[in-house]
């Protein structure tokens, strides 16, 4: 998934317009495979429309937010969402916060804001996309809360099915209001419209089905890891710096993140349980 802002920072295809095709070509995927499994019914596609539309606005303001400002900045999208998770893991599921959960996770979210603090200024002189990706933080915690439930019923396909068919409205109204162009100027745009469409999407897939398994809070704490990606992608394939400070803050996000995952599986008693 860090694969998605570098691809989107490097094209010149609109943010929305991105972030509709990857819904759609998205959509047309795992449509497919859930036909031809026969998983999905009427009521999979309705019950996923709330997580849907949170899932478009985030991803369309994320998008916007990668072509504004710079690769980390619009990652701060992953920096701050574990706090909201954390909240909505213990107060909508019951899941068990431990002091040792807190501490870890603030942690790695240190180590991820010296990495976005860190970072080259380059790109940033429009405050803007640091305040889109600071809504779509919001917004796209909504989408694991809402999922998460559904879930639990319904499978990942054929939730994702109905996830994508009501982002992509979503955006489709919104590309149309905004008059955004929808068509890829180059052929190489139409390849980076493919890849984000489809390599950070099988890393979407593995997301949803992790939440069967894994506890939210964990969940989001773990995605502290796609800044760090994103920033090492950025400096091979964009040419953007990267400063020594940012290094440790890397360091940081990695060894905390190691710890966390470390000290749960060895099932210490105050670990937070898995949710089934």
């Amino acid at each position: 998934m860090s694969l998605a802002p570098v691809i989107v920072a490097g094209s010149g295809v609109h943010g929305a317009a991105m972030a509709f095709w990857r819904c759609w070509i998205g959509l047309a995927v795992v449509g497919v495979i859930a036909l031809l499994r026969k998983e999905m019914r009427w009521e999979h596609l309705r019950m996923a429309v709330p997580a849907g539309l949170c899932f478009g606005a985030s991803i369309g303001l994320f998008f916007w937010a990668s072509q504004i400002t710079s690769i980390a900045n619009a990652s701060l999208i992953t920096v701050l969402q574990p706090i909201v998770l954390m909240a909505g893991a213990r107060l909508r599921f019951g899941e068990l916060v431990t002091s040792r959960d807190v501490l870890w996770a603030f942690v790695a979210i240190a180590g991820a804001v010296v990495l976005v603090l860190a970072g080259d200024s380059t790109g940033t002189g429009d405050i803007r996309g640091d305040l889109l990706a600071t809504i779509s933080i919001v917004v796209g915690a909504g989408y694991f809360i809402l999922g998460r439930r559904v879930l639990e019923t319904v499978p990942v396909l054929a939730f994702m099915t109905g996830m994508f068919t009501s982002a992509g409205v979503l955006l489709g109204l919104a590309v149309i209001a905004s008059g955004v162009d929808l068509s890829p100027a180059t052929g190489a745009d139409w390849a980076r419209v493919a890849g984000v469409a489809l390599l950070p999407g099988i890393g979407h897939v593995l997301l949803n089905v992790a939440q069967n398994g894994a506890p939210l809070n964990l969940i989001g704490v773990i995605q502290l890891l796609v800044p760090v990606n994103a920033t090492l992608l950025a400096f091979w394939f964009l040419n953007q710096s990267v400063t020594p400070l940012q290094l440790v803050g890397m360091v940081i996000v990695i060894t905390a993140l190691t710890i966390q995952t470390w000290l749960r599986s060895r099932g210490a008693p105050d670990a937070a349980p898995n949710i089934k």
